[in-house]
């Protein structure tokens, strides 16, 4: 049954309109959300609508959203602005067991589905999901939120509506010629930074660059212009492109430095997270949402990727106080972020940029502080947590923090608990933890895409699936650890002295065909002017300083990564994990040849290991067939639920895990190594 209430009617049910946070929430859509389907917890049903915010521009909450004081009013003298949400809780509210999980989108996205639950479609504009095939935690009777956040995407996504700030200033548009696109003359890019104000601006400065990090070479303003060419060979004027009079001769970056348009008040995303997460938690006001006592007596962040960035930023810049000054987030499940932040709140935040390692070229994304506790940026300014604000203020949650391979290889992880010279150890702050992962890629795809001419790599992609099957029962043991005290297992990672070394001295075997990054793309210390810190204005383009010495895991003799958790397949490999080959021509640009990783099996047999003169051992050497990989597999297993990485009920999913993965790599054998085209 689908009711439909008007936000007239929602808004009149709520408490006498507040000073700030949620105003009305209008819910167009209440249902059973997969009809017939029992969980544990019994059925669930789907809330979603819109929420209306407001904040005052000059309370005290709202001093750290830049430009908040230039946004438009209301009659109130409030800024507005409004977005998506949707819920999903058990029906009965006695089944509900306390807790409710809020996923940061990733650009109007989940990263939940096939990480933390599987299901055969999930969406949060129209959720059409018709069975879940990972039920653990519908089971336990968590309860799912979401709200957007994003300002800079489409009306139809899953963003946010911002008023935007009536002023101009100038921007940085970035753009590679000649390496995924042909062409070597120009190309658009209005939907990176915006466009510029007036196509004829003699200040605009146009460069090009050889490498990551070099100031560029100017073109004078006559040799490129604000247009665009149709695909007759036309030339047409366009304030969102730029055209070089003489095509590159050679694929290179170019950056270009113009004044644009008002930008969007972008910070109000970080503003709606935390009212939102405060209207489910304390209920100030009420609605549909929190009308149930006990759904949200704990209240967990989840956020992968660039949602996991975002919790670190909204940590950094004091959110989790609400307006009355109140805990959030009671814990916050940070995963694949790495040790940066983003460009979420500032002029001109672009938070879809995700740093140098995937061509998002210096952005505000990995800047200081990294680590929880105080550390020094190369003994320039004061010391500076991430977490400063959050324990100054007696609001700071539980936190796991938790790392891929692709984290310190391409997300600048090793930041995260050294300090910037990389030198020392910065100690753990207390409430958290840290679990890295051996051998798991940012963006795990299926062995055997590389044959897709479209994506081929030199080398089969990784798709070890550890992280997403410990996920569950990491979240499960942050909740535990909130709820009842109950420690979870102690921090696992690559350590300073001993498995955490510089790219120089990875001992990587010789694998025939495999040849390993020269290292971590940069990461710098980036100026970005007087008015960064205070009005959120960056000064194009930014001033490099000292470059930051980001460390990697070691490695055995098979290539595989020491220092970091093992889950099920890196205990009972059938290969190696590890990086596919830069594109040399994008070597110079610190580019990793995406972020999904390799997988290199190993030899069938030792014969044939000594045919292709690979030095690892075999897989008969190591299994007695498929019956004592899966032996082996079972230990594992066992070991995982024991330490808290696997959860029981999903024993059977876990060992179904690995029989696949035995057969996906046997079938990779038909295939590799790959004959020479």
């Amino acid at each position: 049954m689908v009711r439909f209430f008007t936000a007239a009617f929602i808004a009149g049910c709520m408490a006498a309109q507040a000073t700030a946070g949620v105003v009305a929430v209008e819910v167009k859509e209440q249902r059973t959300w997969i009809p017939g389907r029992l969980f544990g917890a019994g059925e669930y049903e789907l809330l979603s609508g819109i929420i209306r915010y407001e904040v005052d521009p000059s309370a005290a909450s709202s001093r750290d959203i830049a430009d908040i004081r230039l946004a438009p009013r209301n009659a109130k003298g409030k800024v507005e602005f409004q977005g998506p949400f949707m819920l999903l809780r058990p029906r009965d509210p006695s089944r509900a067991n306390g807790t409710t999980i809020f996923e940061v989108a990733n650009r109007g996205m989940t990263q939940g589905n096939g990480l933390l639950f599987e299901a055969d479609s999930f969406s949060l504009q129209k959720n059409e999901t018709r069975e879940v095939s990972r039920p653990a935690l519908f089971d336990m009777g968590y309860t799912f939120a979401w709200a957007g956040w994003q300002g800079n995407l489409k009306g139809d996504e899953f963003g946010l509506s911002v008023p935007s700030a009536p002023v101009g200033g100038l921007v940085r548009a970035t753009a590679y010629l000649g390496f995924s696109r042909p062409s070597l003359e120009g190309r658009e890019f209005g939907d990176q930074v915006g466009c510029a104000a007036d196509s004829r601006d003699p200040e605009a400065v146009l460069r090009v660059h050889d490498r990551l990090g070099d100031p560029g070479r100017i073109v004078p303003r006559a040799a490129w212009r604000f247009a665009r060419k149709e695909a007759g060979g036309e030339v047409v004027e366009d304030p969102c492109a730029f055209l070089l009079s003489t095509p590159l001769d050679r694929p290179g970056v170019v950056s270009l430095v113009f004044r644009t348009g008002p930008p969007k008040v972008m910070g109000l995303g970080q503003t709606a997270v935390r009212d939102f997460a405060s209207h489910l938690k304390h209920g100030d006001s009420k609605s549909a949402l929190n009308n149930r006592a006990g759904d949200a007596r704990r209240l967990i962040a989840y956020g992968y990727s660039q949602s996991g960035r975002f919790l670190r930023d909204f940590l950094y810049r004091g959110f989790n106080a609400d307006e009355r000054r109140r805990l959030v987030f009671d814990g916050v499940l940070d995963t694949a972020s790495g040790a940066g932040r983003g460009s979420f709140n500032h002029r001109y935040a672009l938070p879809g940029e995700a740093g140098n390692s995937v061509g998002s070229i210096l952005r505000a994304v990995d800047l200081f502080p990294f680590a929880d506790l105080p550390t020094v940026d190369f003994g320039v300014g004061a010391p500076e947590g991430l977490l400063d604000r959050a324990r100054h203020d007696h609001v700071q949650p539980r936190i796991f923090h938790i790392l891929n391979s692709s984290e310190y290889w391409a997300r600048a992880g090793s930041l995260l608990h050294t300090t910037t010279d990389g030198r020392g150890t910065v100690p753990e702050a207390e409430g958290t933890r840290t679990y890295a992962f051996a051998g798991t890629a940012h963006g795990p795809r299926r062995h055997t895409l590389f044959l897709e001419k479209n994506t081929r790599a030199d080398l089969p992609y990784n798709d070890n699936p550890d992280l997403a099957l410990a996920l569950p029962a990491l979240l499960v043991a942050l909740d535990k650890w909130i709820g009842s005290g109950a420690a979870p297992p102690k921090s696992y990672h690559p350590r300073l002295g001993s498995t955490l070394v510089p790219p120089a001295e990875l001992r990587f075997p010789s694998i025939p065909g495999v040849v390993p990054p020269d290292g971590p793309p940069p990461v710098w210390q980036l100026g970005l002017g007087p008015q960064y810190r205070s009005h959120g204005i960056i000064a194009e383009p930014p001033v490099l300083g000292a470059r930051y010495e980001l460390l990697v895991p070691q490695v055995d003799e098979d290539g595989n990564e020491l220092g970091s958790w093992r889950g099920l397949t890196s205990s009972v490999p059938l290969g190696t994990y590890t990086w596919n080959p830069q594109n040399p021509a994008l070597v110079p640009f610190g580019i990793l040849s995406g972020l999904q990783g390799a997988f290199v099996p190993f030899p069938a047999t030792r014969v044939q290991g000594e045919t292709s003169k690979d030095p690892r051992r075999s897989v008969a050497e190591r299994y007695v067939g498929l019956n004592g990989y899966m032996a082996a597999a079972d230990r594992a297993i066992d070991g995982q639920i024991a330490v808290g990485f696997l959860l029981p009920q999903e024993r059977e999913q876990a060992r179904t895990a690995m029989r696949m993965n035995w057969d996906r790599v046997g079938g990779l054998r038909i295939h590799w190594p790959r004959p020479a085209d």
